[in-house]
């Protein structure tokens, strides 16, 4: 080997710069604005934020009243409409008992209309239904035709004949009842 120098020379080594400790410290001045700015952006939006939540919490609350009242203002419909109902449905069954009470009178009473006028507790049944042989002691005008009551006008017998009447006598009578029988026997003896 030679004594020669290599062709390539030996790697130097700079020194590092030495830190001194009186220099200021590095800021970016444009940067330091840019974090300033954004943090009042954060803040503007964090009291917008807290405004929109206060007022959204006002809404609910007006929108929870509006709310209140129109359950207040419907059920108030609907208790007027419930009571409308209730009137109507008194006033059906107090008709249909009256259709039942002159269904009940008629054909047995003379004046069915006039004998529901004049009904009182002390003349229905038990069950409420109209006792229509109490109505007809009490109201004998009210017994139907060509039924005979003790308190009838007419003495409530009827008529009184111990025997076949005569035709002339019956005609003179004019009693309808008394003039059939007496043509009745009249036919029974030309048969004979």
């Amino acid at each position: 080997m030679s004594d020669e120098p290599s062709a390539t020379p030996a790697p130097t080594t700079t020194p590092a710069p030495a830190t001194t400790t009186n220099a200021p410290a590095f800021t970016d001045h444009e940067a330091a604005r840019e974090i300033t700015r954004l943090n009042g952006l954060l803040e503007a939006s964090r009291a917008e934020n807290t405004t929109l939540r206060e007022q959204v919490q006002t809404l609910e609350g007006q929108v929870d009243e509006t709310k209140q009242k129109d359950l207040e203002a419907r059920l108030t419909a609907l208790e007027a409409e419930n009571s409308t109902l209730k009137g109507e449905n008194e006033k059906l069954t107090g008709e249909k008992a009256l259709g039942e009470q002159v269904s009940a009178l008629t054909g047995k009473v003379r004046d069915p209309e006039a004998a529901l006028k004049l009904l009182t507790d002390d003349l229905k049944t038990a069950d409420g239904k109209p006792d229509i042989e109490k109505i007809i002691s009490k109201y004998p005008y009210l017994a139907p035709e060509g039924q005979t009551t003790p308190n009838a006008p007419s003495g409530g017998g009827g008529p009184q004949n111990s025997g076949p009447a005569t035709l002339d006598a019956a005609v003179t009578s004019k009693d309808t009842s008394a003039i059939n029988a007496a043509f009745d026997a009249e036919l029974k003896g030309a048969t004979k």
